[in-house]
């Protein structure tokens, strides 16, 4: 859907014209709107009650991997409307590999999640954020950047930290501020999302997106996160990565619909798995426990 063949390929797999303005939109905007109908909202309530006794612990801030334990977060995260969706669009099959959830908005700086987690070939990864309540204005909604998934991917070498292994701080320091001043000198407007409950809001790896202001304390603003790989690829953490040097942080990324993982490929081949990436891998599938995030004091 980032390529001029995008006409082509939604004509070639007969594509209906929700398919169509689905995928038009994504690749104009980066961002684009599924509304996943009643048993999807169904689904909400019951993943906000599987989840609810985990911020009742108090101080936290998000639930890393709840599908470990919530069926309801399980079914949301592989929903067969945005697979298919998906699958239209990028030309590959997609997998879940993480899930966020969230009681609160996160306020978290404008991004990209091409920073976070990226692909060989490129942009094959994606964000779906699911409404599980109403979302208000005050709650501090998703907010992004119109068309920046457009823009050159910046890494951390591009942002000008060229160490192997930087630091927490480099990205507030230097990544976050060449992001910034790259996004200001586009004129790109900036927009935010409104979704109900049982919408999914899907953006593209590069789109510049993070959470507005809360303006009412007191809001709620429950959510799933998903983010998405496709099959066939190699993926890595860009962080800590050099693609212009061909030095990859390589991932053995999850597969929510299986319980297993998605084993990384490049051209056509297994690759390598760092040992440290698959004994983690190991540790989560026996473990099966989602990681708890306490907000900082």
């Amino acid at each position: 859907m980032e390529s001029s063949e995008l006409d082509t390929h939604l004509r070639r797999i007969g594509a209906d014209s929700e398919t169509i303005d689905f995928c038009t939109a994504l690749a104009d905007h980066g961002l684009a709107t599924l509304d996943l109908g009643e048993d999807a909202r169904a689904l909400c309530d019951q993943a906000v009650a599987e989840t609810d006794p985990y911020f009742a612990q108090g101080h936290v801030g998000r639930v890393q991997d709840a599908w470990l334990r919530s069926k309801a977060v399980r079914r949301l995260a592989t929903h067969p409307k945005v697979m298919a969706m998906l699958a239209a669009a990028y030309g590959r099959r997609p997998f879940a590999f993480q899930t966020l959830n969230f009681q609160r908005g996160t306020q978290q700086a404008v991004h990209s999640d091409t920073i976070h987690f990226h692909s060989a070939p490129e942009r094959f990864m994606c964000g779906v954020w699911i409404a599980l309540e109403d979302i208000a204005p005050s709650a501090g909604p998703l907010e992004y950047v119109d068309a920046s998934h457009k823009l050159p991917v910046l890494t951390m070498q591009g942002a000008g930290v060229n160490r192997p292994e930087p630091e927490p701080q480099d990205y507030v320091q230097h990544y976050l501020p060449a992001l910034h001043g790259r996004l200001a000198a586009s004129g790109l407007p900036h927009a935010t999302v409104l979704p109900r409950k049982g919408q999914a809001v899907v953006w593209a790896a590069n789109l510049a997106h993070g959470g507005a202001p809360i303006n009412d304390p007191a809001s709620t603003r429950r959510s799933l996160v998903t983010h998405m790989y496709f099959q066939g690829c190699l993926y890595y953490t860009p962080m800590t990565s050099d693609p212009g040097s061909d030095r990859f942080s390589v991932r053995l990324p999850a597969d929510v619909a299986t319980g297993g993982w998605v084993w990384p490929r490049r051209n056509g081949r297994r690759a390598s798995v760092p040992p440290p990436a698959l004994v983690e891998a190991l540790r989560r599938r026996v473990l099966r426990r989602p990681y708890v995030h306490h907000l900082s004091a």
